[in-house]
């Protein structure tokens, strides 16, 4: 009997380093399966909201009001229905006034008047209103002017529209502390990338200037066109 018992207090300690090693196995495989998981590996973005793909339900916020507001209701609908028919046709009616203002326009600009005009109507009058601005215009554009018109011409009518630079901000907020420090001094590929392209306008007084540059009234017509000159009917 004592040798069977102590071959059983012998055993004892094997079977503990067993299960202990064992035990490890699990556990470092556990981690090492955690470690090369795609979700563990990747850290979460505090910013990114969880989408739900339960649909939201909307509330009734349909009012029921008064009969009067009700009435005034279908009254506002069908006045902005007609307003937007009334629209399109009184566009048909602009440009048909406008091509014959800019005629006109051009004709007297060329001989030497170049203010607004009234334009009578059958019981109404309307206004061709002379602005000394253009609408701006691109390095295309001027491109295509001076293709038209020549490199002097171009010299002569069109600078450049300092007002028009803007920081392009997703490149201000990503190299925020580089433009802080020193703009001067900043990589070329940065400073390149900083500021948006600057647009182009008419020189101040080009629709007086541009009458050196043109030989009729068409022509003059057509300059004014390219220089996109603002000029309206009211």
């Amino acid at each position: 009997m004592a040798p069977s018992k102590g071959k059983k207090t012998g055993s004892s300690p094997a079977k503990a380093a067993g299960k202990s090693r064992a035990t490890k196995a699990r556990t470092s495989a556990a981690a090492e399966a955690k470690s090369t998981s795609p979700k563990g590996s990747a850290a979460k973005d505090p910013f990114k909201t969880k989408k739900s793909r339960v649909p939201t339900r909307q509330a009734d916020n349909v009012m029921t009001p008064p009969d009067d507001v009700a009435e005034a209701v279908d009254a506002f609908r069908a006045a902005q229905d007609q307003a937007k028919f009334y629209e399109g046709e009184a566009t048909v009616h602009k440009n048909t006034i406008l091509n014959y203002a800019a005629e006109e326009y051009a004709r007297r600009l060329f001989t030497g008047e170049g203010s607004g005009f009234k334009i009578q109507g059958v019981e109404t009058m309307a206004m061709y209103v002379v602005q000394d601005a253009s609408a701006g215009i691109s390095e295309e554009d001027v491109e295509e002017f001076t293709e038209r018109w020549g490199e002097r011409a171009a010299q002569d009518l069109v600078v450049r529209d300092f007002g028009s630079i803007r920081f392009n901000e997703a490149v201000l907020e990503a190299n925020y502390d580089a433009v802080v420090a020193a703009l001067q001094t900043l990589p070329p590929e940065v400073l390149e990338n900083l500021f948006k392209p600057m647009a182009m306008k008419a020189r101040s007084g080009a629709a007086e200037l541009a009458r050196r540059h043109v030989k009729s009234a068409e022509e003059l017509r057509e300059i004014i066109r390219h220089l996109k000159l603002r000029n309206y009917v009211r």
